[in-house]
């Protein structure tokens, strides 16, 4: 696909520039979850293939975005053309407020994917209200937001979506080739409406973890994958979805690193970069021996530092918000190991300020993945702990 012009490209920045600034003042909301399908870890093949565009500002100057125009009403399906009316918003404290591009100006955003268990229910056992809710559609699916998470934003959560190159009507899984040559581009389109219909900044992200070997052989290349994610986010902008902040999301494991940058669709493309952060990663129900135990830092530092060496000579921006945008942990023999694991999470956080967000995930029914928290009491106290720690809760979107 080819790119606009580049003084098309230096224009349409400008404009985005002049709005997130304005329409992230409004985004300070009382809380947040996110909800996260796991669509399968595994260790995929990757070679790194650079793409040096010009680097974005760094997490201490954020963008701005502009405010996205209005949707054309041709072709927009009814949900996206329902009005959107968010209750007042708190502004933060001090300096201490939401950026441009979601990014908080300190400490983290919050977020949870309740699965199995009702959000309200992890609220409360918790002790705190979230950030984040994350909500996952297919890329033949046209009600973007939806209902359900237009109710939690106007409730003060920040939202985030996932567009999976999956066709959630029953065809299985969406070729990346077939994205990038412009397959999806009516359902897509649709999408993008109801988002620039919605209005505020929302975290988008397209087809997390492509480097699971189960997408590389379904699903395609790397190159694929990144050809489908800058049509993606070109629809969306022609569509007038300039609220969009793009966050790109990778497994994270130390075998998928050798192509990890091959999936990188640019610099101009992404706001934001994720990975996981799962202490263990088999969905078998085992309890793990003891001496594989890593730390939270342990868990998660693999991949920043890649991002930080390899991902550099690749041409990614390493300035750049991280998120860690799914984490658990597994039983261990020894349970004091995962009650340890989430008592270490503030600290850890505090010493890499440059990771704004994180998001726990918990397993949806019928999946085995052994990382639900509420059967195991000591854990939920130390992430309740954990999330009412000074850190943690230097930023919060609770009002």
């Amino acid at each position: 696909m080819r790119r606009p012009p580049e003084g098309s490209s230096r224009s349409r920045r400008r404009r985005r520039r002049a709005a997130l600034a304005v329409t992230a003042a409004s985004v300070m909301a009382a809380s947040g979850a996110a909800y996260v399908l796991h669509d399968g870890r595994g260790v995929a093949d990757a070679r790194p293939a650079a793409d040096a565009q010009a680097p974005s500002p760094s997490v201490g100057t954020p963008t701005s975005r502009p405010a996205p125009k209005a949707a054309p009403d041709g072709g927009t399906d009814a949900a996206a053309r329902e009005s959107y009316s968010p209750r007042p918003r708190p502004t933060g404290a001090g300096d201490c407020v939401l950026g441009a591009n979601l990014v908080p100006r300190c400490g983290v955003l919050w977020g949870d994917s309740p699965g199995i268990d009702p959000l309200h229910v992890l609220e409360a056992k918790l002790g705190r209200r979230f950030d984040l809710v994350h909500f996952w559609h297919g890329v033949d699916q046209t009600t973007v937001p939806s209902r359900e998470a237009k109710r939690l934003a106007a409730q003060g959560r920040i939202l985030h979506v996932n567009i999976a190159s999956r066709a959630f009507a029953g065809s299985g899984s969406a070729r990346w080739s077939d994205v990038a040559a412009g397959r999806w581009d009516a359902a897509l389109t649709k999408q993008a409406r109801g988002v620039a219909a919605f209005g505020e900044p929302i975290f988008l992200t397209f087809d997390h973890e492509p480097d699971t070997k189960e997408k590389a052989r379904t699903r395609g290349t790397p190159a694929d994958f990144a050809r489908a994610w800058r049509r993606v986010h070109d629809i969306y902008e022609r569509n007038g979805a300039t609220n969009a902040v793009w966050a790109w999301v990778l497994t994270g494991y130390s075998g998928n690193f050798p192509r990890a940058a091959g999936f990188y669709p640019g610099n101009r493309y992404v706001d934001w970069i994720g990975w996981e952060n799962y202490l263990g990663t088999l969905c078998d129900g085992r309890v793990w021996e003891n001496r594989r135990f890593r730390t939270f830092e342990q868990t998660f530092k693999p991949f920043y530092d890649w991002l930080k060496k390899d991902g550099v000579k690749a041409g990614i921006d390493p300035r750049k918000p991280y998120m860690l945008n799914g984490m658990a942990s597994v039983r261990f023999a020894d349970p004091a190991l995962s009650v340890r694991w989430y008592q270490q999470l503030p600290a850890a956080l505090a010493r890499y300020p440059q990771i704004k967000a994180v998001q726990l995930w918990q397993p949806p029914k019928g999946m085995v993945c052994p990382y639900r928290l509420l059967d195991r009491p000591a854990e939920v106290a130390a992430l309740a702990k954990a999330g009412r720690a000074p850190y943690t809760t230097k930023f919060s979107l609770t009002g």
